[in-house]
């Protein structure tokens, strides 16, 4: 994990700022342990629910993706049988039980209070990272991922990895600035992001031709599904900065509804599971994965909880990945 950045030079005091989180009302991720005083957080990765996203309309609150939390949680025993299990898509013997995984809980929302909620959720990525713990964020819908690339201000030139098949780029919707529209918009706006990389991008959505021309004139590197799918996802990984310090954000849409149903903006001819795969070990070979944004499933669209299968074995790909490069690097 590179160096971490304190916001003005300000040292982070465990004691102010580690955050306090609910417990969830069943079961942790893969039955990892809970933990909700994070000043205990000592493990590779934490795996923490953002539940809730600003609603555009007050009366569409709470939404289907605020209970994707929970879901993935009760598919845990599908995700993975034992923590002895080996992932044989790799060519070593690597077990799910060599990376400490820990369960933070979720971030808390009292009454519609979504600053506070929002402001718990950046200041919980940045307390992960001072703490040299892999932040796995389960939203929640995109709006989360406001506040999320927010908390990643501790590090410096980071390469925002999304895959979505929407842009994102709306400045506002109905007034609101920090919704799921405006994510690589308000991204593009933060000294720490230095790229940004939007993988699977297709059909309808709520772009526009000017939100388009934005996203060109700011430097953004558009990756089309339909390129993807015939070519590959190898001249993505070639357009990635040599020794980069990445984070991933995915929206679960941007991949194929025959992969992951259970989302609501739902759009044919998105990525393949082994598009993501080829993606993520591209991603560790050329630098290192700060950390992972899951948003966007919708548990009442799913079907025999594949959408939650998948997220959480995708999460789990990218935790041993990045574990693997830090047990081999110098010094380790």
């Amino acid at each position: 994990m590179p160096d971490i950045q304190h916001p003005e030079g300000e040292a982070l005091r465990d004691e102010d700022s580690a955050p306090r989180t609910d417990a969830p009302s069943g079961q942790t991720f893969l039955d990892a342990p809970l933990v909700t005083d994070w000043r205990d957080l000592n493990a590779d990765a934490v795996v923490f629910g953002v539940p809730y996203g600003r609603p555009y309309i007050p009366a569409s609150f709470p939404d289907d993706q605020s209970c994707a939390p929970a879901a993935l949680r009760a598919a845990s025993s599908r995700i993975l049988i034992s923590d002895q299990s080996v992932d044989t898509d790799f060519k070593t013997n690597n077990q799910a039980g060599d990376v400490k995984i820990v369960d933070g809980g979720n971030i808390p929302l009292t009454g519609r209070n979504f600053d506070a909620h929002y402001t718990a959720a950046e200041n919980a990525v940045r307390f992960a990272l001072g703490r040299g713990v892999m932040p796995i964020i389960i939203g929640g819908n995109d709006g989360v991922t406001n506040p999320v690339i927010k908390g990643l201000d501790c590090l410096d030139d980071i390469t925002l990895i999304q895959i979505d098949a929407h842009m994102d780029w709306a400045d506002q919707r109905y007034g609101i600035s920090d919704g799921y529209s405006s994510p690589m918009r308000r991204a593009s706006e933060l000294p720490h992001i230095s790229g940004i990389h939007q993988i699977g991008i297709r059909s309808f959505g709520s772009a526009t031709a000017s939100d388009m021309d934005d996203a060109r004139r700011w430097g953004s590197h558009i990756h089309l599904a339909r390129d993807i799918d015939r070519a590959g996802m190898s001249s993505v990984i070639d357009a990635l900065p040599s020794s980069g310090k990445f984070f991933v954000t995915l929206d679960v849409d941007g991949m194929d509804p025959s992969v992951m149903p259970g989302t609501v903006a739902k759009a044919p001819g998105g990525l393949s599971w082994w598009h993501m795969i080829d993606l993520f070990e591209g991603l560790t070979s050329k630098g290192d994965v700060m950390g992972l944004n899951l948003v966007e499933m919708a548990p009442s669209n799913d079907l025999n909880q594949i959408t939650m299968i998948g997220a959480g074995r995708l999460a789990m790909k990218l935790i041993m990945l990045q574990n693997i490069k830090n047990r081999h690097k110098p010094g380790r």
